[in-house]
């Protein structure tokens, strides 16, 4: 009985935790992968703006995908440059879902390195 009341009153001096963001995540609109043969891959997200798929402070310079997975709500176009991805008038768009785990679809060389993603419906 007493540590009830040691624990009560203890926890009830913490400060109270948010358990969600107080700002809207991005969308999550799927992945590409940046390595053949291995796992390496990187989230994108519904940003609405040209966003680099990966930087790699390891190996400098920004990582080109060369295989795509879109999971649905989202629409993406991808390019080789940030210039070309913000110059883009036209591009050609992806819209998911796509692929599965494993039979994910390959881009055409030369591979992207920035895209850019926004949700529908």
């Amino acid at each position: 009985m007493q540590l009830t009341t040691i624990l009560t009153s203890l926890l009830s001096t913490l400060p109270i935790a948010l358990s969600a963001p107080t700002y809207g995540e991005p969308y999550n609109c799927g992945y590409v992968l940046t390595v053949r043969n291995s796992s390496a891959y990187a989230g994108i997200s519904a940003y609405s703006d040209c966003t680099a798929i990966y930087y790699n402070q390891s190996i400098p310079g920004y990582q080109d995908a060369y295989a795509y997975n879109l999971y649905g709500e989202c629409q993406c176009s991808f390019h080789l440059s940030e210039e070309k991805c913000k110059g883009a008038t036209n591009p050609p768009m992806y819209e998911g879902p796509t692929g599965t785990p494993g039979k994910e679809p390959c881009f055409e060389d030369p591979n992207p390195k920035w895209y850019k993603c926004a949700t529908i419906g």
